[in-house]
C-alpha cells in the first residue's frame, strides 16, 4: 500500500510541474524566453524572462502568484539592469544586478572549478544580506545581455572597468 502511494504522489507531482510550467520554464510566459530561471528550495522560482534581449523582467515568485517583478515595463530593462562578468581558465561568472526600493539585488551564475551555483542575492540598506539559490536544473542566458544591458562599472567581476562600445 505504501509503494502504490509513493508512486501516485510521485506521478501527481510530475504532473503538477508539467502543468505549471505549461511547457516553459517557471514564471516565464509562453511567448517569452527565459534567459534564467531556476527552482530554489522554498518552492518559488528565480527567473529572467523576456521577448527578447531588450525587453526583459526579472520575476520572482511562484507561477501564477509572482512576488517581485522588476522593472515594471519591461521596455526599460536596458536603463535598469546592470551586466558584470569574469571570466578565466575554469571560472565563469555572471551578474545581473539592480536596486528596488532601497534594497539591492544580484541574480549570479557562478560555475569555479565545475562547481556550479546560481541564484540571487538580497542585500538591504540596513546591511542584512540573504542569498536564494537555485535547486536542480537551471536555465542560463544570461550571457547574451552583454551587448544590451548597461556594464555594471562597480562591480568588482568587471575588474574597474567596463569595455567601450
Amino acid at each position: 500500500m505504501k509503494t502504490i502511494i509513493l508512486i501516485l504522489t510521485l506521478f501527481a507531482n510530475l504532473i503538477i510541474d508539467c502543468a505549471t510550467a505549461g511547457g516553459v520554464e517557471g514564471l516565464c510566459e509562453t511567448s517569452e524566453q527565459a534567459f534564467f530561471s531556476c527552482k530554489t528550495a522554498n518552492g518559488r522560482w528565480i527567473a529572467v524572462c523576456g521577448a527578447n534581449s531588450k525587453v526583459l523582467q526579472y520575476r520572482y515568485g511562484k507561477p501564477g502568484k509572482v512576488e517581485l517583478r522588476y522593472p515594471g515595463n519591461p521596455l526599460q530593462a536596458p536603463e535598469q539592469l546592470l551586466f558584470a562578468h569574469y571570466f578565466r581558465y575554469q571560472t565563469d561568472k555572471i551578474e545581473i544586478s539592480f536596486k528596488n526600493q532601497g534594497v539591492d539585488y544580484a541574480i549570479f551564475d557562478y560555475s569555479v572549478d565545475r562547481q556550479r551555483e546560481a541564484g540571487v542575492r538580497v542585500a538591504t540598506a540596513d546591511g542584512q544580506e540573504r542569498e536564494i539559490r537555485c535547486t536542480g536544473s537551471i536555465t542560463d542566458r544570461l550571457g547574451e545581455l552583454s551587448d544590451t544591458l548597461r556594464c555594471d562599472a562597480d562591480n568588482a567581476l568587471n575588474i574597474g572597468g567596463c569595455p567601450s562600445r
